[in-house]
């Protein structure tokens, strides 16, 4: 990667010269204030980022020959970008730690056009996205062979799955809620249409889908019929074909889908004193996995050592402003987050609401990264 710089300006050019002129500025810049290049991006052999505005964080990685092209770019710290991926966009932003994999093609053409994907999100090889909108929150799996097409946006909630192969189509307005399971090889479409209207086909539909928080398509091979509500917590068994809506919490399965809710019962009622004492368990089991043999059991948790720091995981019923906040971060867990201090390195957990402080430590990601998706699933506040 060449490096130039122009102290007039004070703009660090990436791999080519800047081209400028009264009518336009195209650039692959970003306006660093004498921070070194090598600090901020590893930029691999023939790629490129161009931009009218762009802000990079820390330790970003590109393959080669890949191409990031929007008016404004904004990519945080820890991201990668695989070889030969292309995304296109008049605004791009890429979430802390996220990574999008080799022979991508991210292409929203046109003068307000958005691709943003949050904290923590793999979008796996050989995807194919081309929306005019598309928005991500935090932890979504998108995995290999995605394919988003239409004209209309897509918008995808937090902790989110998507399996490998799958279509999601916006030629209406497709919405997909928080903490939502999609299995490999399913199609969710908003259109329906071949037969020729002039020759007197009766079959066109063209309506928007939304899909609610915590809806399950399980399986392969599942079809999402156009102008559908899924309502939240439902869940469609493997190779069902929906075409009605699903009410809350139902179970539907077959071609087509029925209710069979009465067979089948999906979820119950839990408390949150049953959640607090669940999630001990699965937090044993996190420290069982990761720390066999270097925790030590403290008072209301453990202490564990990660990278150069330790840190700790606290169960407290009700989590105030006595929290210690010293250098050690903290992950704890609570009935009840009655807290107003803003701590720098602790980061809280409510059983109740399911939020969390995002804090972006080490043991606040690693933490998450093992409670999804089946065991828990929590948004930030």
């Amino acid at each position: 990667m060449t490096e130039e710089r122009n102290n007039k300006e004070n703009f660090t050019i990436l791999s080519i010269k800047a081209v400028k002129n009264n009518k336009q500025r195209k650039c692959q810049i970003c306006s660093l204030m004498g921070e070194s290049m090598s600090e901020k991006v590893t930029l691999g052999e023939n790629s490129r980022i161009e931009g009218e505005k762009v802000e990079l964080g820390k330790s970003i990685r590109i393959g080669k020959s890949t191409l990031i092209k929007g008016k404004e770019i904004s990519i945080e710290d820890n991201v990668v970008i695989g070889d030969n991926t292309i995304i296109s966009a008049s605004k791009i932003h890429i979430g802390f730690g996220s990574k999008i994999e080799e022979n991508c093609r991210i292409t929203l053409a046109g003068a307000n056009t958005r691709f943003s994907i949050g904290d923590n999100c793999p979008v796996g090889h050989d995807s194919m996205i081309i929306v005019p909108t598309f928005e991500a929150g935090d932890y979504v799996t998108l995995h290999n062979h995605l394919f988003v097409n239409g004209t209309k946006p897509c918008t995808i909630g937090s902790n989110v799955w998507v399996g490998q192969n799958c279509i999601l189509n916006a030629a209406d307005t497709l919405t997909i809620g928080n903490g939502v399971g999609i299995g490999t090889y399913s199609c969710v479409w908003t259109h329906g249409g071949h037969g020729e209207l002039l020759e007197g086909c009766k079959i066109f539909k063209r309506a928007p889908i939304v899909i609610q928080d915590d809806v399950w398509i399980v399986g392969s091979y599942n079809v999402i019929s156009p102008g559908i509500t899924i309502g939240e917590k439902a869940v469609i068994l493997t190779g069902s074909v929906v075409t009605k809506n699903v009410p809350p919490r139902a179970c539907v399965a077959g071609n087509p889908a029925k209710n069979i809710t009465d067979k089948v019962s999906t979820y119950r009622e839990i408390t949150v004193e049953e959640k607090f004492e669940m999630m001990k368990g699965f937090m044993k089991d996190f420290v069982d996995t990761f720390y066999k043999g270097s925790a030590t059991v403290i008072e209301n948790g453990w202490r564990v050592r990660e990278g150069e720091k330790s840190c700790e995981i606290l169960f407290l019923e009700e989590a105030g402003n006595s929290i210690e906040d010293d250098e050690k971060p903290k992950v704890v867990f609570t009935e009840k987050n009655t807290a107003t201090r803003n701590y720098r390195n602790v980061s809280i957990f409510d059983l109740a609401t399911k939020k969390y402080t995002k804090r972006r430590t080490e043991i606040e990601i690693k933490t998450i990264k093992f409670l999804l998706y089946s065991k828990a699933r929590f948004l930030p506040l």
